[in-house]
This record gives C-alpha cells, sequence and structure tokens, in this order.
C-alpha cells in the first residue's frame, strides 16, 4: 500500500443518499490531479443506511477508504477527529484535512488546496464566494463572520471548507473542539502563530440530498466557545 499524498476526514450524519456520489466527485477531484486520495469515511450516529454504505465503500477500495463507526453522535468536530486519528493511524500523509458531506463544494478546490500546501502554506481552505444554499445557512455564517471580524480575525469565510493542512501544522494546533467551533479554532490558532493561510474561491451549492446539520442553535453554541476563549485570553480583542 503506498502511502496517499492528501488525507480527508468526512464526518456523515445521516448521509446515505450522498456518501456514494461524494466519494466519486473526490476520487474525481483527486485523480485528475495525481494525487493519491485516502478518506475516512466517518459514521457519525447516523439511523440511516449511511454505516452500510460506508461499510461497503471500504471494502470495495481498502487502500483509498477508511471506515470509522461512532455508535452515538459525537458532533460535528467530533466526527471530523475521529477521521483524523484513523487517518494518522497508518502512513498519515503529508497533508490532511477535512471536508463536509454534504457534496454543497466541488471537491475540484482541492487540488489547489493541496498545493499550497505542498507549496508551504501550513493551512488551506476554502472561500465562499456564492452562496445558493437558503437563508438559514447564509445568516449562520453571516453571524459568525461578523463575530469573528468584531474580535479582529481577518481571514475570510472562517467556515469554510475543505481545510487542508500540512501534517505538521495540524499536530501543533492540537484541536480538542467537537463540535461547530473546530473551523473557527483552526484559523484562530493559525493566525496566533502568524501563519498564513491560503484560500481559493468556491460556490456553496444547493443540497441535492438529506437535511443540513447547521441550525439556529448552532450560533448559540458558537457564541458559548467565543465567550469561553475571550475569557482564557486566546482571541484577540
Amino acid at each position: 500500500m503506498s502511502r496517499p499524498d492528501l488525507g480527508l476526514s468526512v464526518p456523515l450524519l445521516d448521509e446515505a443518499g450522498s456518501v456514494d456520489g461524494l466519494l466519486s466527485d473526490l476520487r474525481a477531484a483527486t485523480d485528475a490531479a495525481g494525487i493519491r486520495l485516502r478518506v475516512a469515511l466517518v459514521d457519525n450516529g447516523s439511523t440511516d443506511g449511511t454505516g452500510a454504505r460506508i461499510d461497503a465503500l471500504a471494502a470495495a477500495d481498502p487502500a483509498g477508504v477508511v471506515a470509522v463507526h461512532l455508535a452515538e453522535n459525537a458532533g460535528y468536530g467530533g466526527g471530523i477527529l475521529a477521521g483524523l486519528r484513523a487517518l494518522r493511524a497508518v502512513d498519515p500523509p503529508p497533508v490532511l484535512g477535512w471536508a463536509w458531506g454534504d457534496r454543497q463544494v466541488a471537491p475540484s478546490v482541492l487540488p489547489a488546496l493541496y498545493g499550497a500546501c505542498r507549496a508551504g502554506a501550513p493551512l488551506a481552505k476554502a472561500r465562499r464566494v456564492e452562496r445558493q444554499d437558503g437563508p438559514q445557512r447564509v445568516l449562520v455564517t453571516a453571524t459568525y463572520g461578523a463575530v469573528m471580524r468584531a474580535l479582529g480575525v481577518v481571514t475570510p469565510d472562517v467556515n469554510g471548507c475543505p481545510k487542508l493542512f500540512r501534517a505538521e501544522a495540524l499536530e501543533a494546533l492540537a484541536l480538542r473542539s467537537t463540535d461547530w467551533f473546530i473551523d473557527a479554532e483552526a484559523v484562530l490558532g493559525a493566525e496566533a502563530r502568524g501563519w498564513q493561510i491560503a484560500d481559493a474561491p468556491v460556490i456553496m451549492r444547493p443540497r441535492a440530498a438529506g437535511r443540513s446539520k447547521v441550525r439556529v442553535a448552532t450560533v448559540v453554541e458558537f457564541a458559548r466557545n467565543l465567550l469561553g476563549r475571550r475569557r482564557r485570553g486566546l482571541t484577540r480583542s
């Protein structure tokens, strides 16, 4: 088994209708660029057929797909972290990161992000320049952005995904958030260290299947995390 160039953790909650197409899209984008990809598909406590689909995909491509099953939902960040642990367990790739499982961002952005990391950027991420995903998701993201700017964060679209990291940068960040704050934690940590954060533009497309996991409660969760970090002196003011 050759060492992969890129490892992606993809948390999935009730995404049985999307996971096959998602993997096909990821492979098409990376194969065309000559990037050896390994994907950790994380069944994050699903109640539909997501787990069975993940097992079938891993059985068909054991070198390229790692099946991770969590008996209970571990949160968005918890699912990501579980996938990253699995990717690091055997022949960890030099570039690792995460992507969404809803197919709303085309994986065609991955070669540009991977190239930026290989060229030296510790972190490379998608930056959404057009939104087609509904008013609630737009509102949540706008709220995130406004709060982060008020705290002095300069990186646009903090929650934009995919996010890719050089392996040593990801290790240095030591991410711990098990909820939606993991994206902000990564960017806050990178900015605090003065790192270059590369980005590439993407369009946020409508969902083709399943339901969005982002809710109004996500904003409350995010605000609680920011307040806690600010009390500990971990954000700019």
